[in-house]
């Protein structure tokens, strides 16, 4: 009989036993785990050194040699579940914060102004009220000789306001400031301005160049305006307007204008106190 090393297959200890003890179960000095003495190798090479199997399991294939000095590949770890998800919540943050990022510091595209179109149709203009009329329809006219139409009027405090669209700066229309202090005075009176009058009611055209444009007229005009009753908060009236501007801007018609109530002031601060020494 012969002596051959054999390996532990639990804990890879090395055995030594005797030919003749192939086939039989021992426990291994080191994990006491009972295993079976491989057969002996036909080969002396004292780096050749068989697995032995663990009793009552099926034996490895006695050719497969194991040498002291083989070092087996480690394996890939899986990454845990919790850690991936992580992984795809810090991404999906990341994106969301740069699509933010050039979302509110990107400048925004200009925006384009549609051009106003030139009026076409007959010019009321005068300055002499004789020949002054009102339209039956809503206000409407040539301002800067481009079209106006009324698409909205209001009043605030002494301010009548007939322009286009319903909010923001105002891209075509007028104000025309009265010397009233509050829209209920207005109801039921009528007024003309002549173009010699002095003082007069001061109005503002406004229009697109461009760019926005204002152009302030204190006198010089000839206006007629109508007020009927105030009626569930809001004023109607009729108006014929011409200014003295180049192009000869007027407008002329109908409107019911919503009463707004002015801001209220801002409180003034009180004035610092100083400590004298």
């Amino acid at each position: 009989m012969s002596e051959f090393k054999f390996a532990c297959p639990i804990c890879g200890q090395h055995i030594t036993a005797d030919s003749g003890n192939a086939g039989s179960q021992i426990s291994c000095p080191t994990c006491y785990r009972k295993i079976v003495v491989p057969t002996a190798p036909a080969t002396d090479d004292p780096k050749f050194v068989l697995s032995a199997s663990e009793a009552n399991k099926p034996r490895p294939p006695s050719t497969i040699a194991q040498f002291e000095d083989y070092q087996k590949a480690p394996e890939k770890t899986a990454l845990p579940v919790g850690l991936i998800v992580l992984l795809v919540l810090a991404c999906a943050a990341g994106a969301t914060f740069f699509v933010w990022r050039g979302r509110h510091h990107s400048k925004p595209p200009p925006q384009i102004q549609a051009a106003q179109p030139e009026y076409t149709g007959t010019n009321l203009w005068t300055l002499d009220l004789a020949d002054a009329k009102f339209p039956e329809e809503p206000v409407g006219g040539a301002i800067h000789q481009r079209a106006f139409t009324l698409e909205h009027a209001s009043i605030t405090g002494s301010n009548l306001t007939l322009r286009v669209g319903h909010g923001g700066p105002i891209e075509l229309g007028l104000n025309v400031y009265f010397f009233n202090r509050a829209p209920e005075e207005l109801g039921g009176k009528t007024a003309e301005v002549k173009p010699t009058d002095s003082p007069a009611p001061r109005v503002l055209l406004h229009w697109m160049d461009g760019k926005r444009v204002s152009e302030t007229f204190r006198g010089g005009y000839a206006m007629k305006v109508e007020f009927g009753p105030v009626v569930d908060n809001a004023l109607p009236g009729k108006i014929f307007i011409s200014l003295p501007d180049d192009s000869k801007s007027w407008v002329a018609g109908t409107f019911r204008a919503e009463i707004h109530k002015p801001a209220p002031p801002r409180p003034r601060s009180a004035p610092r106190q100083y400590q004298t020494q």
